[in-house]
């Protein structure tokens, strides 16, 4: 991604996903505003945090977007974790605590051994299906197996899952957030040669 491309990238992620069963159970639905709240997260996301983002362009416009970031070190993982489930999801009422709640629940399944955090990952809805996704994740297994590194994600898809099988990874978990199942992804590390 090239600078300045931040807020079409956030905006196709907005499109991508905004569909996602925990996007629609942290923010009350699936309409322009919810879109528009998930636009400003991935934004913020990408002004604000460390990472890697791969786009897939098609006629100069951004169709899919893939991000991951490497996590070497315990502080890395387990932000928020272990407060967020104290916490009765029935009381949280308001989006932003919601999404704090889920963002902890996820924060704590992170695994803490070295690896690239894979996520998010996604194409708009006109462009699914045609192997865009595909290209995308093949970039990134490319990056992990160069550096001989593990891999991890989290999805609220069912059907992904099988997706990222594909790729090599395997289900090392599960939860239900806002009674959305939620399953905890990891990919071991290529060996290189001796």
């Amino acid at each position: 991604m090239a600078n300045g491309e931040e807020l079409q990238a956030a905006i196709a992620l907005s499109d991508a996903m905004v569909s996602n069963p925990m996007h629609i159970a942290a923010l009350g639905g699936q309409g322009e505003t919810e879109r528009k709240q998930v636009e400003d997260m991935f934004y913020e996301m990408f002004q604000q945090r460390w990472g890697e983002v791969f786009v897939a362009k098609h006629d100069n416009a951004i169709v899919g977007v893939v991000r991951w970031r490497d996590c070497h070190e315990e502080t890395d993982s387990h932000e928020d974790g272990t407060a967020a489930r104290e916490i009765d999801e029935a009381s949280l009422h308001d989006t932003a605590s919601r999404i704090a709640y889920w963002y902890g629940i996820w924060g704590q399944n992170d695994p803490l051994e070295p690896h690239r955090h894979l996520g998010p990952i996604g194409v708009i809805p006109d462009f699914q299906g045609k192997g865009i996704g595909s290209e995308l994740m093949q970039t990134f297994c490319g990056q992990v197996d160069a550096n001989h590194t593990a891999a991890y994600l989290e999805t609220d898809r069912p059907v992904n899952v099988g997706f990222y099988e594909n790729f090599g990874f395997g289900v090392i978990g599960e939860t239900d957030i806002f009674e959305v199942k939620n399953y905890f992804m990891w990919r071991p590390a290529i060996k290189g040669e001796a």
